[in-house]
């Protein structure tokens, strides 16, 4: 557990964790770090909890000694988020002390009985209401559905201008220092990439969503982005808010001047078409990145796709249809909404083709609208005048991609 001043009042507690899987799911390659706040001293509330505590006794006295807090000032907890890895330490805190109301949205409400059995003291927040402290610290609660989960709220402090965004600006990523100021370029971009990958996991479902309260968020002019995961930002909030924008803006489809080529082999024979077509992407001087689906985990594919304007699938047929890793990953990218990309498929068969054919119904299933060049299928090892065609579809790729994104 990590204590760390952020405002005058305004105190964040983070912890590092790692070694598990995100959601039961996702892989966490860099770790994550989880966010929780807290505001006031002579009457307190927590927002999303007490970040690192093991639930006992002790534990909890050594936050409120390094807090300087006193526990029977602790008069509100405030609940952006209801999923658990906010909220478990709610469990144990209540066995412990029960003198606190709970301000959540109305949805959260009707979880937190659920979770943890406390049904008494909640007061379901609207859009726009305020909650002060005697401290002199004034709580705005922001409606922020569907920013992963339909109960979610932000919360913005007025005195210190201060956005606690729950999982809006989040990001993955162990943190060696937890304020943008500090950070050096090196690690600014590390976390970059550490942003996109938390987006496409968790919230690329929701752009629309995000896009709304991301707007609700400049409205209040923050002069700190305190999130639920990832760095608090108060040197440049406005890349992180650009960052946001832009990653909402890729569902339209027109990402960076970047081709994944996503690539599913059985023995060899289509990745050896995937080698080809990366060799002429890189002689045409175009960003890209092969990916096997083989050995990746969906999370990375999902990062990477989720910033590609041109994606070429190349994958085996397997029992008449597509490789299943590949059918998975292109299935998780429909949820996703990784939509109106350009695109091509292409794949080694032997008996039989079929991968085009479920390639296709994939993407209309899931009513992706990408710009698809006409599949190509061949037989065993991929010979010139496969090669030849599969060649001038990544070409016209090419073109197509520095068109939309020119």
């Amino acid at each position: 557990m990590t204590i760390v001043p952020i405002a005058e009042g305004i105190q964040l507690v983070s912890v590092n964790a790692e070694g598990f899987l995100f959601e039961g799911m996702w892989d966490l390659p860099y770790g994550v770090s989880i966010n929780s706040y807290v505001v006031g001293k002579k009457e307190v509330a927590l927002i999303d909890g007490i970040c690192g505590w093991d639930g006992t006794r002790e534990e909890l006295d050594s936050f409120l000694v390094k807090t300087g807090i006193e526990l029977e000032n602790i008069k509100y907890v405030i609940l952006n988020h209801m999923e658990p890895d906010h909220t478990e330490w709610l469990r144990a805190f209540i066995d412990i002390y029960q003198d606190f109301d709970i301000y959540c949205s109305k949805q959260a409400g009707e979880l937190v009985e659920h979770f943890f059995g406390k049904a008494d003291r909640i007061h379901p927040v609207k859009d726009g209401e305020t909650l002060e402290l005697a401290d002199g610290h004034k709580l705005t609660f922001i409606t922020a559905p569907g920013v992963h989960w339909p109960d979610t709220i932000m919360t913005f402090e007025e005195t210190t201008k201060t956005l606690f965004s729950c999982d809006n600006f989040g990001s993955f990523g162990l943190l060696k220092r937890h304020i943008d100021q500090f950070c050096t370029d090196e690690e600014m971009k590390f976390i970059e990439t550490q942003q996109q990958r938390y987006y496409a996991d968790i919230l690329a479902t929701f752009s629309t969503a995000v896009g709304m309260s991301t707007k609700k968020a400049i409205a209040k002019d923050p002069a700190i982005i305190a999130p639920g995961h990832g760095l608090v930002w108060k040197n440049d909030v406005g890349r992180i808010i650009a960052d946001y924008e832009r990653y909402v803006a890729y569902a339209k489809g027109v990402a960076k001047e970047e081709v994944l080529v996503l690539c599913g082999s059985m023995y060899g024979m289509s990745e050896k078409m995937a080698d080809h077509v990366a060799g002429i992407l890189e002689r045409e001087g175009m960003a890209h990145r092969v990916i096997s689906v083989n050995t990746t985990d969906l999370g990375t594919i999902l990062q990477h796709a989720w910033s590609a304007t041109g994606i070429i699938v190349v994958a085996s047929t397997y029992e008449l249809h597509i490789f299943p890793p590949m059918a998975y990953a292109l299935e998780e990218m429909g949820k996703k909404n990784i939509k109106n990309r350009i695109g091509f498929y292409t794949g080694s068969y032997g008996w039989s083709g079929g991968g085009n054919k479920e390639f296709n119904a994939i993407l209309e299933r899931n009513k992706m609208n990408w710009d698809l060049l006409e599949g190509y299928e061949f037989r065993g090892m991929p010979k010139e005048e496969d090669k030849k065609v599969v060649g001038d579809k990544t070409m016209e790729i090419i073109r197509k991609v520095r068109e939309v994104t020119a």
